[in-house]
């Protein structure tokens, strides 16, 4: 079952994850990250890093809540942190219980069944290290990177495992429910090895959410405690060094000396010394959270920080010394476990490969090499193996971005056809490209530190450095008129410097005042056309009228000639 990963919708491509992760189990493909399950130890660190939120995780709050509505009995297996992480814990089982939970118990039950198999173990073997097996992440570490060191894990089930067994003894036909800070506690209920012991896996964040969905406000409810109760060494199992004092005395006599680590950092640290046999002779308590289980991922949201919530734990446990019952029905439970070698052997990269990889991210010495870790790998080496793996791309690194992004900047400013100014705040020249030199006729090494106000008026410059109006393709003619250009002048924010920008209009303007003296000409043209055209309709007329007078006379004249012959 794959028990989380990244959602596609919120992935920012910030790649914190990335930087979290500390066995690289991310990879960043097609802008998004995924969740190698084969390299995961299910810690949750690269979600509670993740600042986009972009959290998918198998819940099984659907499934509790379905069950319970069926009326079906449902017990919980609750972590003791929950005193840490609930202020107010009483008024938390309050809460659980108005939620339709059955019986409440404290997984530091279970804790206690491991403590006193862990003391028996130390007792009766000799092999020199032990390493707790508590920590589900741990194992997972152990059983991936560092299988060598699986002799050293003492074979036993965890306080969780432990107790669903005893409830499922106790009560066969009812459901288990574990309740608290960690992730990785979801993978283990769900292995085959376990199958049985545990139904479902909530975290306080989940339930806390439920909580406020109902309404129901536990603050100030202390009237309900658990349904029974671990003892002060087995709620003490979420304190760094809880585990090892619950069995000191064991310890102590078999002459081990006691490391208590928490933090997926130091517990790789310790193990890579193991492997090496820089140390021998030690119980280990190892834990990937810092603070052991009261900085689970699980429980991000239930209260303020992983130090008050040590605080608060440990306050309860100085003011309360409750008698735990003791275990006598644990007859007939195996609570045995066994660990495997989960190491997955990867083609690596050859010396060679690794210089081509780093020339393409333009890392051609060590001094190249700047190992910022902004890509999420510590070294630019380690990041150039992941990009063979396929685990990243040269995209990722930010310098290597940054060079492509300035190569991009200076072959437009070099070779844009705009001729390209930046002004300090005294209006001179400290950057120009060739095209304001080929339209100006002055270089870029003399333009430099050239006052602009003998091309641009100092008033428009002041209008756009003190009054932050940008003037934007406004038509301007310089050199006498013999260079039209269209200018933008920009604010580089607030009193930090002007950028120009010229586009040459020359040919245009040239252009357009050819048209008008075409135009000019053609009306002038014209006028003259019609004004010969009225000239000579004026003089036609004037003959017309000559003549028309003339036929006048002649038709008088032949009228006077019909007229005598008709007399006669």
């Amino acid at each position: 079952m794959n028990i989380m990963n990244f959602s596609e919708a919120n992935c920012n491509n910030c790649y914190k994850c990335v930087r979290t992760c500390r066995v690289k189990a991310i990879k960043i493909e097609d802008d998004q990250a995924h969740i190698i399950s084969d390299q995961c130890i299910v810690c949750g660190h690269c979600f509670t890093s993740c600042p986009q939120n972009a959290r998918n995780i198998h819940s099984d709050l659907d499934y509790v809540k379905e069950i319970i509505k069926n009326g079906e009995k449902v017990n919980v297996s609750i972590a003791p942190s929950f005193r840490g992480f609930y202020e107010k814990s009483n008024g938390f089982i309050w809460g659980l219980k108005k939620l339709g939970f059955n019986l409440i118990e404290e997984t530091a039950v279970g804790a206690d069944v491991t403590s006193r198999l862990y003391e028996n173990y130390i007792s009766t073997t000799d092999q020199g290290i032990y390493i707790t097996t508590c920590c589900p992440s741990v194992v997972l570490l152990i059983e991936k990177y560092y299988p060598m060191l699986i002799q050293y894990l003492m074979p036993f089930t965890s306080p969780m495992v432990s107790h669903g067994y005893l409830l499922k003894k106790d009560h066969p036909m009812e459901k288990t429910v574990f309740l608290g800070p960690c992730i990785s506690k979801k993978c283990e209920s769900v292995s085959e090895k376990h199958k049985g012991s545990i139904d479902a896996v909530l975290t306080f964040d989940e339930v806390s959410e439920w909580l406020m969905e109902e309404g129901i406000d536990f603050q100030g409810k202390e009237s309900c405690d658990v349904d029974r109760f671990g003892s002060k060494f087995g709620s003490s199992y979420p304190v760094v060094g809880g585990i090892l004092e619950g069995i000191r005395e064991s310890i102590e006599d078999k002459g081990l000396t006691q490391l208590r680590i928490d933090g997926l950092d130091e517990c790789m640290e310790l193990f890579d010394e193991l492997s090496k046999g820089i140390i021998t002779g030690t119980c280990v308590e190892v834990s990937v959270c810092k603070q052991s289980c009261l900085g689970g991922p699980g429980g991000s949201n239930a209260s303020s920080t992983t130090f008050s919530r040590v605080q608060t734990l440990k306050k309860y446990l100085n003011e309360n010394n409750k008698k735990a019952k003791d275990n006598d029905h644990t007859c007939g439970i195996n609570f045995n476990d066994s660990f495997h070698n989960k190491y997955f052997e990867e083609k690596m990269p050859s010396e060679e490969e690794i210089t081509e990889i780093l020339a393409t991210l333009e890392k051609y010495t060590k001094e190249d090499e700047l190992n910022c870790g902004g890509c999420g790998y510590d070294t630019c080496r380690k990041k150039a193996v992941s990009i063979y793996k396929g685990m990243s791309h040269k995209e990722m690194c930010i310098h290597y971005m940054k060079k492509c992004a300035d190569k991009v900047s200076n072959e437009i400013f070099e070779n844009s056809p705009n001729a390209i100014l930046i002004l300090n705040n005294e209006y001179k020249i400290i950057e120009s490209n060739m095209a304001f030199s080929r339209y100006f006729g002055i270089s870029p090494k003399e333009a430099k530190e050239t006052s602009i106000d003998k091309f641009i008026s100092k008033e428009k410059l002041d209008k756009v450095f003190f009054q932050g109006e940008n003037i934007i393709w406004e038509k301007e003619s310089f050199l006498n008129k013999a260079l039209y250009m269209r200018m933008s002048i920009i604010s580089m924010k607030p009193r930090e410097g002007i950028l120009i920008l010229l586009t040459d209009i020359t040919k245009d303007e040239l252009r357009k005042e050819e048209i008008r003296i075409l135009k000019e000409k053609t009306f002038e043209i014209t006028q003259t056309v019609i004004t010969k055209q009225m000239r000579i309709a004026q003089e036609i007329a004037s003959l017309l009228g000559e003549t028309t007078g003339e036929s006048k006379v002649a038709f008088n004249k032949l009228k006077e000639v019909f007229n005598k012959e008709e007399n006669l």
